[in-house]
């Protein structure tokens, strides 16, 4: 036996969890001298994953002297035969960008050699499978920034030329990536490459779906309402013709459903059709809940929260409009709110999770999410929302001014049109107040709105529109992704998570979460005069207004510019014998926000006493809840982040049999400026 191995056996019997996960350092490994001499040992043999680990340890601690060691670690990862050893190694290696950049060029080239190895792999799978993981590496490391992209595409666009010569092992990996690749660099030609695999009995069901997304993203890019219809048109056949031939592919079935419920809104019969489309769309998700759920999808791949949640949005907006279309409701007429749901799927699906490294840290985790140019979608969705402000807004509804401009936009001809460039009546300090709102009118409508409208009516536009695209905005921190895993976890338990109840409160907590996600980074001077309970203005509290009305009123605003605009009442009066805050209905099913404020003890333990209240609201539904208190303590050495404040409390009265559960979301009030805040004492 090596020292080295000695070593490592004894390092692996003391570790604590946290420590292996990290894995061992050089001194661990008996130190320098040690590993220096077992170098060839640790490349070729099958501890590679823990060389590379106590490479990169040292790295941090000596980053100018650690040659021998970066060499040791490209041997392995240029000579290792054994796929578990390579494996292991390249997810460690992604996962310490820092000792990946310091690797130079030769960690590209290496692993290049090992795509273009793998197509004369013959029957050793080994090498194949080797091949496959190090493209996946290349794929994670060109989307964090430490390699050039070029350097991947074109060794993919080489090796597909004949897919045909491409051992198996290594051929079914490749559709995925060259769609993921095709989705975050546009242009690039990897279409061709997803076209020469349809040839492959192995390859050819999962490089159709990858080709339909790219059309989808086509429709979803298009400039106009017509161009975008013939792109769905083309998606629904690719789909329908891969589910055909591969009647297992829920995520084909899924993306069908839902182009399918899109197309019928074009139709004259949409107000029969859509609620068919709903409930064929209802079906599939529960099939691809279960799918996803139990299937292993790659390290890489996005948060698997954030792609079930998107449909379930989709779901409810879909089955809110077979319920308004005969209403000749503006919301569904073109349905655009859906495509807009659909695109979020979409880039869900896309996005992929990788670890970078900043200035301010040595790794950073993050989401990359493709940019998408859905220039003709944004600019239908905030003419939406405005035309919602202009007609529920009671300071606007009486406004002379305002009240012409939501004639004008009724009477727009032609939906969408962008502002012009270099607007004569108030110049580019007015257009960046007012950016938003310069950029959803056109240059006539904000020159004339400019003019009649008072300032305080344009900010309260400007806070609509503003408030909606932070809502609609993507999180990319995986942390966010991580949460909602583990309170779905929690939430399973219970009988009453079924299809039809699951769906619906999985997107009012998604809503909910991104409304505490909101609150926690909204600026000073961002959010109106509802957001004013967030900052501590006042210090003596006589002038500033904080009350529960406030806080709820300013919750209940936000979530009437998601997907639950249509099934959500403020101040629901002789509920259960109160009077709920917030209800939102969906059909027979209805679940209840409460919102208290806490001054004195804002701890998980005090603030179980407020989560009977939401519970007994459910007694006659469903058992899940949400409570919001905002958290009006002492704020002066900071709060604590949003991950530690939302967690179930389980409220069981005796002799029920099944507790209801209160997703609690406590949220920070009154915080003090960050350049004031003090440090705690440890």
């Amino acid at each position: 036996m090596h020292e080295v191995d000695r070593h490592l056996a004894d390092w692996a019997a003391r570790a604590t969890a946290a420590q292996r996960r990290v894995g061992p350092t050089v001194n661990d490994l008996g130190g320098v001298a040690v590993v220096g001499a077992a170098a060839e040992h640790l490349a070729l043999g099958p501890f590679l994953p823990y060389l590379l680990q106590a490479a990169a340890h040292q790295q941090r601690l000596t980053p100018d002297d650690n040659a021998l060691l970066q060499e040791a670690v490209l041997r392995g990862l240029r000579q290792q035969q054994r796929h578990a050893a390579f494996a292991g190694a390249v997810d460690a290696l992604v996962a310490r960008p820092d000792l990946a950049r310091a690797l130079g060029a030769a960690l590209p080239r290496l692993l290049i050699d090992r795509l273009y190895a793998a197509q004369g792999a013959g029957d050793d799978p080994a090498v194949a499978l080797i091949g496959a993981e190090a493209a996946e590496c290349l794929l994670q490391l060109c989307l964090a920034g430490v390699v050039r992209p070029a350097q991947l595409l074109g060794a993919l666009d080489a090796i597909t030329e004949d897919v045909a010569a491409l051992p198996e092992p290594f051929a079914v990996r490749l559709p995925r990536m060259v769609g993921i690749l095709d989705a975050h660099h546009r242009g690039a030609g990897l279409r061709e490459a997803l076209e020469r695999f349809l040839a492959l009995e192995c390859t050819c069901r999962d490089a159709a779906f990858e080709l339909a997304l790219a059309h989808l993203r086509d429709a979803l890019e298009a400039r106009d309402h017509s161009s975008m219809i013939d792109h769905l048109v083309e998606v629904r056949r690719r789909l329908a013709e891969l589910i055909t031939h591969a009647a297992e592919r829920l995520d084909a079935r899924i993306y069908h459903a839902a182009v399918d419920a899109a197309l019928t809104f074009s139709g004259p019969d949409a107000a029969r059709r859509v609620p068919a489309a709903a409930a064929a769309l209802h079906s599939a998700l529960q099939h691809y809940r279960a799918w996803r759920y139990h299937t292993r999808a790659p390290a890489w791949a996005g948060p698997r929260q954030s792609d079930i949640a998107a449909w379930a949005e989709l779901t409810t907006i879909l089955n809110a409009a077979a319920l308004h279309m005969a209403d000749d409701d503006p919301w569904y007429g073109d349905g655009h709110t859906i495509l807009t749901a659909l695109l979020r799927a979409y880039t869900a699906n896309r996005t992929v999770t990788v670890v970078k490294d900043t200035p301010t840290a040595a790794i950073v985790e993050a989401l990359v999410i493709p940019a998408v140019e859905d220039t003709f979608l944004r600019q239908e969705s905030r003419l939406r929302f405005l035309h919602y402000a202009l007609d529920n807004d009671e300071a606007l509804r009486s406004d002379p001014a305002a009240l012409r401009l939501r004639a004008a936009l009724h009477e727009r001809t032609t939906p969408g049109e962008p502002p012009q460039a270099g607007l004569q009546a108030g110049g580019p300090g007015k257009e960046r107040r007012w950016h938003l709102l310069a950029q959803t009118l056109t240059a006539a409508e904000f020159a004339h709105a400019l003019q009649t409208m008072p300032a305080s009516a344009l900010d309260r536009l400007e806070v609509a529109l503003r408030t909606h695209e932070d809502v609609i905005a993507a999180v990319t921190d995986p942390k966010v992704g991580r949460l909602m895993d583990r309170l779905i976890g929690q939430l399973q338990q219970s009988a009453d998570w079924v299809p039809g109840i699951a769906d619906s409160f999985q997107v009012l907590l998604e809503v909910t979460v991104r409304y505490a996600f909101l609150c926690y980074n909204i600026g000073r001077d961002l959010g109106g005069s509802y957001t004013e309970f967030l900052r501590l203005r006042d210090k003596a509290k006589k002038k500033q207004k904080v009350d529960e009305d406030l806080f709820h009123q300013h919750y209940y605003e936000v979530v009437k510019l998601s997907a639950l605009f249509q099934v959500v009442d403020a101040e629901v009066i002789n509920h259960a014998g109160g009077r709920v805050d917030v209800l939102v209905s969906f059909g027979p099913v209805r679940f209840n926000v409460e919102c208290k404020i806490e001054e004195e003890d804002a701890s998980e333990d005090n603030l179980r006493k407020y989560a009977a209240q939401p519970s007994e609201y459910q007694n006659t539904n469903a058992s899940f809840a949400i409570l919001l208190v905002l958290d009006k303590t002492e704020h002066a050495e900071g709060t604590v982040n949003l991950f530690d404040s939302i967690w179930i409390e389980n409220v069981q009265q005796p002799g029920q049999s099944e507790a209801c559960q209160v997703v609690t979301i406590r949220i920070p009030g009154g915080r003090e400026n960050p350049s004031l805040l003090q440090t705690p004492a440890r």
